[in-house]
């Protein structure tokens, strides 16, 4: 669940099954609204979501061990490819590249395509004694791709202080539209769950078609059916 709170308070929850008969539970805040580490805590954002798994889940469940939690202060990202010169034999990947936040859960799937980049350039049989300026240019597009998901989604959030792209507001906009379209339209759903497992980019939930789809989504939402 995701709710914005009247103060423009922020927070996301989200459950999910695992083995054992368990449940893995995870609840998400911004700034000043970030979750403490107690038990109390947790249970008490569980008892106000919306959503009434969360409820159910703090007045039936039973918790199985402490409460863990991950604090990242920001969004960042390293442009090797940039740099004048860099050491031979030496790469880089994953958050040594870029960082993002884990509510998107692009990490792992971003080292892992920085690894296949890695392995793309190796069967080349670089020269030893050259940068590997070619596999920082593969990386670039991974991290382009997860940077604009996550980043311009944290950018929507009331008490991020940053300058917002040409364009922000049309894109938001649409995307907004995609979304709502996913729940309704199971090509939509697909192409959407694409970008978010880092299948495809971004822009092809831009494509004319998939807008067209998400437009009649919002139509037929309007009419009642």
């Amino acid at each position: 669940s995701l709710v914005n709170g009247p103060d423009g308070r922020v927070r996301l929850a989200t459950i999910g099954k695992v083995e054992g008969d368990r449940w893995v539970a995870l609840v998400a805040g911004y700034a000043a609204d970030r979750p403490g580490r107690g038990a109390d805590d947790f249970l008490g954002r569980c008892r106000v979501d919306p959503a009434p798994e969360f409820g159910k889940l703090a007045a039936d469940g039973e918790l199985l061990g402490d409460v863990a939690v991950y604090r990242h202060p920001d969004n960042r990202r390293r442009d090797f490819h940039k740099l004048p010169r860099f050491p031979a034999g030496l790469v880089c990947a994953g958050d040594a590249v870029a960082s993002f936040n884990p509510v998107y859960g692009q990490g792992m799937s971003s080292a892992a395509a920085h690894a296949a980049c890695l392995a793309a350039y190796l069967d080349t049989a670089p020269a030893a004694d050259e940068p590997a300026w070619r596999y920082f240019k593969a990386v670039r597009r991974v991290v382009d791709d997860a940077w604009q998901t996550s980043v311009l989604n944290d950018l929507r959030m009331p008490h991020v202080d940053a300058p917002r792209p040409m364009g922000f507001g049309v894109a938001t906009k649409l995307g907004d539209m995609v979304l709502r379209a996913s729940v309704s339209d199971p090509v939509v759903a697909r192409r959407f769950l694409d970008v978010m497992h880092m299948l495809a980019g971004p822009a092809t939930l831009m494509r004319p078609g998939t807008l067209l789809r998400s437009a009649r989504a919002a139509r037929r939402a309007r009419a009642g059916g």
